[in-house]
């Protein structure tokens, strides 16, 4: 699987791209706030159906144009064209696969990608919605159904915090508490096995990157608790229901879980240097696009922005051995080492000012 052509139309700061990408490392080299990240993050908006940098899809159609669009050309072994077009004034996105309109469930994992950036800084150091953003990532482009028992229970979690917010009586409850408590056990479950996985190739990438020096875990914590998932998520709502209705919000279910990432047994949100929050995230990156291949059968498009700026040269040729796959798209403000035998686009004020091939 691999991006063969991309088109962009007034997407963040670019009025009109169209490029041919081929296999391999291809790097993305200009100075800072050029277009580099939009270019990957155009990428990632057309294959998940969203930007994984706003809330509000509008924010990235250029300023003062009415609509942004984004096609993609996917070539492999299932070959496909997917396009994606947001209006700014409503708001409205449109999606095809092939020309034909779908929702955001039936262009998953049409075009798997991982992208690794700034905003994993957040993975890290920020709060639990972050992590969890990028298990349900994953597992929505390996998993339709993964994906459509989240959207079922995210409908079930707002219904259900509607009715602690009115107080509602137990029986009116119920109906609620039973498919919280079956949806979110099968998401519990298959976030379990996905995160068991991820452990061992996040930690032997993660001492590679580093040198051996440190060692990586990853762990998932649940908010009902250790034991099996629909029991132990059934105690926790009994047990806090009082408070439930207090704060009128649902306060158990793996809306709520999150991910404990440590360097040699100590919370990295806690106590971790920022090169080595940086390297793990990196290393849980990688590790999720290994993962992706097994469960897929094919490597994900790896979107690295700008993971070079923090590592000095040593990890920077250490990162560059460790990446993996038939396609990686790596933006930096320059060339770093070992990019001799890349592919160089340089990108000037959102438009592609020089392809200068792949270096002999």
């Amino acid at each position: 699987m691999w991006l063969a052509e991309l088109r962009l139309r007034d997407f963040r700061n670019y009025a009109t791209l169209d490029v041919a990408l081929g296999d391999g490392v291809t790097l993305i080299e200009g100075p800072n706030a050029q277009g580099k990240s939009n270019l990957l993050e155009s990428v990632y908006t057309v294959a998940l159906g969203r930007s994984p940098r706003v809330n509000a899809d509008a924010e990235v159609v250029r300023f003062g144009q009415d609509r942004a669009y984004v096609r993609a050309a996917v070539r492999g072994a299932r070959p496909q064209l997917l396009e994606i077009a947001i209006d700014r004034a409503s708001g409205e996105k449109r999606m095809r696969v092939n020309g034909v309109a779908v929702q955001r469930g039936q262009l998953l994992g049409r075009l798997a990608v991982v992208l690794a950036g700034p905003a994993d800084d957040e993975v890290i150091r920020g709060a639990p919605a972050s992590r969890r953003r990028v298990l349900d990532a994953a597992l929505s482009q390996v998993s339709p159904s993964y994906y459509f028992t989240l959207t079922r229970y995210l409908r079930v979690v707002r219904q259900r915090n509607h009715l602690l917010r009115r107080a509602a009586p137990g029986p009116a409850l119920a109906p609620w508490d039973d498919q919280l408590v079956e949806l979110g056990a099968a998401l519990v479950e298959r976030r379990r096995r996905f995160v068991e996985a991820l452990a061992r190739p996040a930690r032997e990438r993660h001492a590679r990157i580093s040198g051996g020096d440190e060692v990586m875990d990853v762990a998932y914590l649940c908010s009902a608790g250790e034991g099996g998932e629909r029991e132990a998520i059934g105690r926790a709502l009994a047990a806090r229901r009082a408070e439930e209705l207090r704060r009128g919000a649902s306060l158990v279910g793996p809306h709520r879980d999150d991910l404990r990432l440590s360097v040699n047994g100590a919370d990295l949100r806690a106590f971790g240097s920022r090169g080595q929050q940086h390297t793990a995230a990196l290393s849980l990156r990688l590790a999720e696009a290994e993962l992706l291949r097994e469960e897929l059968g094919e490597w994900p498009v790896l979107l690295l922005d700008d993971v070079m700026a923090d590592l000095d040269p040593s990890r920077q040729a250490l990162l560059l051995r460790e990446i993996a796959g038939p396609q990686v798209l790596l933006t930096h403000t320059g060339r770093p080492a070992g990019s001799a035998r890349m592919r160089v686009l340089s990108i000037r004020a959102g438009a592609l000012l020089e392809d200068l091939g792949a270096r002999p």
